[in-house]
């Protein structure tokens, strides 16, 4: 018995380290997940998360318009602007970081509200990123099928992101007009159009009143829009990150 007793003891222990082992695999495995996942968080709106890959497509979007911005504020022509090109003190990648954070401030305050409403499960981007994996999945299986596919056979990350939330905005209108917290009167789709006349082809109002309505709606909710984003919380934990972001975007990393 006593021989017995000892093998079960020395069983024991062992299969203890060994438990103790694989505990310390996943928790190593665990904090390079969690590193790896946090190095790509550049900022958060409202508590939400901003990654990298999102600060990258804003910067696609509208690094154009943002070059020949802050060129006219240098008092340049745009052929000689570069990103190190300083106005007021700032540089080209500065102010293009600016309107990044201002950019996504509205983006992400709108998907905050629309998951509130109901209309979208999870709105952080690795969430994106699966759901974009699934529709390219869906829409690889269409074409082979020689089903009808709307659209492209296959989204980028750039094309995705902008498809997801284009969507999600204009069913979070739908919803904010459902609930009549957006609302167009007669009197104010008639100042739209009085104002504006040939916005409307010149018609009688009569025949254009609700195209006028649904311009006052869109008007409103775009304000909607920016009153969220100026009263979001933004947390920049690294402004070095924030730069470094953009520059690596602007370059084409990842």
């Amino acid at each position: 018995m006593g021989k017995m007793q000892k093998d079960s003891k020395k069983a024991s222990k062992k299969w203890i380290w060994i438990l103790l082992a694989v505990i310390a695999v996943i928790l190593a495995a665990v904090v390079i997940f969690m590193k790896g996942r946090t190095e790509k968080e550049v900022f958060s709106v409202d508590g939400q998360p901003v990654y990298r890959e999102e600060v990258a497509c804003i910067v696609n979007k509208i690094k154009l318009y943002q070059r020949e911005k802050t060129a006219e504020k240098a008092g340049i022509d745009v052929s000689e602007f570069t990103w190190e090109t300083e106005a007021d003190g700032k540089t080209g990648y500065e102010y293009l970081a600016d309107a990044v954070v201002e950019e996504l401030k509205e983006i992400k305050t709108m998907q905050k509200e629309a998951m509130d409403n109901g209309l979208a499960d999870a709105i952080d981007y690795p969430s994106l990123m699966k759901a974009m994996e699934k529709e390219n999945k869906d829409r690889g299986e269409k074409k082979g099928n020689n089903e009808t596919v709307f659209g492209v056979t296959r989204y980028t990350a750039d094309q995705f992101y902008d498809y997801f939330n284009e969507n999600l905005s204009l069913q979070n209108k739908r919803e904010l007009i459902n609930k009549e917290v957006l609302t167009a009167s007669d009197e104010e789709a008639r100042a739209v159009y009085d104002a504006d006349p040939e916005y409307f082809d010149n018609e009688d109002y009569e025949n254009v009143k609700t195209s006028a309505q649904n311009l006052v709606l869109e008007n409103k909710y775009q304000e909607h829009l920016k009153e969220m984003a100026e009263g979001a919380k933004v947390e920049i934990q690294d402004e070095q990150a924030l730069l470094q972001a953009v520059k690596d975007a602007l370059e084409g990393k990842s």
